[in-house]
């Protein structure tokens, strides 16, 4: 009888332990991970998930549109996209919503050697282009060439991935299409100054990379939503604030990189985070204008067939 009674208390006593509040978030990124993800792995790092209640898990994409896609149709709940694939996907029904923005600029630019001497869109007339034809960069360069006037046909493209800046070194291009934080770092790297026509300098500003949510799951888990992107943020800006230990955080999750290349990509990344909006209303912040301007931008190029209410691609309400 003893010996019922011990068991049934233990039972009790199991039964009464709480169970664990720690959710478990997958979050998926735009692409293969990289500093430009930083801000996520220093959180984990950081526990600021943890204090949240949130395990994360940091997935891998192959693409922000694919991500959007992915996140709409529910297979993942939160990830991360670009602010063109965002739009593209609200334009297709995907029902995905910006939470926040962290590239406030478009990272895209032309870059060549400075020995070339092209510092402006004008002084691009006649010369070689390396661009993978129809890609996003060679659709904002398209949008670029429109602002100015300048025809297409007056500029010589060359057709290539983009992925190696081998053509510009050997002198086979004149300048390349690039991420200001990825392929002129690594000319740069290997002792060649470099210039840059950044697009967002001259009209073409997109909204680039972004944390999307999928919109049922921001209805129905609102106080996790609001939870996993306090602690995203403050993960980023602790990063912005902590450069080197930025570096250590993606370091420890991604030692196979390489550390030299992770220092300068991030310095080059960290000026496109920030905007006038950023510093009135914090990191994150999204601006009607600015995503209306993507919106008008994408359109004119003929890359989405046309508007939607552009209150429905983004909130700030779980900033």
């Amino acid at each position: 009888m003893k010996k019922r009674i011990l068991t049934l208390a233990i039972l009790l006593c199991a039964c009464s332990v709480p169970e664990s509040k720690e959710m478990r978030i997958e979050l998926l990124l735009d692409w293969k991970a990289q500093m430009e993800h930083a801000g996520f792995f220093v959180a984990a790092e950081m526990g600021y998930y943890e204090r949240e209640g949130i395990k994360v898990e940091i997935l891998e994409g192959s693409g922000a549109p694919t991500t959007a896609q992915l996140v709409g149709n529910g297979t993942y709940k939160l990830g991360v996209s670009s602010g063109s694939a965002t739009v593209i996907a609200r334009n297709k029904g995907i029902p995905v919503v910006s939470l926040a923005v962290i590239n406030q600029h478009s990272p895209v630019v032309v870059y060549s050697l400075a020995r070339k001497d092209l510092t402006t869109p004008e002084q691009l007339v006649g010369k070689r282009i390396g661009v993978n034809i129809g890609g996003t960069k060679h659709r904002e360069f398209q949008a670029l060439l429109n602002k100015l006037g300048i025809s297409e046909d007056d500029i010589q493209l060359i057709g290539m991935t983009e992925s190696s800046p081998a053509s510009l070194l050997a002198d086979q291009v004149d300048a390349m299409l690039g991420y200001t934080e990825d392929q002129p770092v690594t000319v740069e790297l290997r002792g060649e100054r470099v210039n840059r026509i950044a697009l967002s300098d001259h009209g073409i500003d997109l909204y680039s990379t972004n944390i999307i949510v999928n919109e049922s799951f921001l209805r129905e888990k609102s106080d996790l939503v609001r939870r996993f992107l306090k602690a995203s943020l403050e993960g980023w800006v602790y990063a912005i604030t902590h450069p080197d230990e930025a570096v250590a955080a993606y370091a420890a999750e991604r030692p196979e990189s390489d550390q030299t290349f992770n220092r300068a990509n991030f310095a080059q990344l960290i000026p496109i985070l920030g905007s006038p909006e950023v510093t009135r209303h914090g990191f994150g912040i999204q601006m009607e204008d600015r995503w209306q301007n993507t919106q008008d931008i994408l359109f004119d190029l003929g890359m989405i067939e046309t508007r939607v209410e552009v209150l429905t691609l983004f909130t700030n309400d779980f900033r």
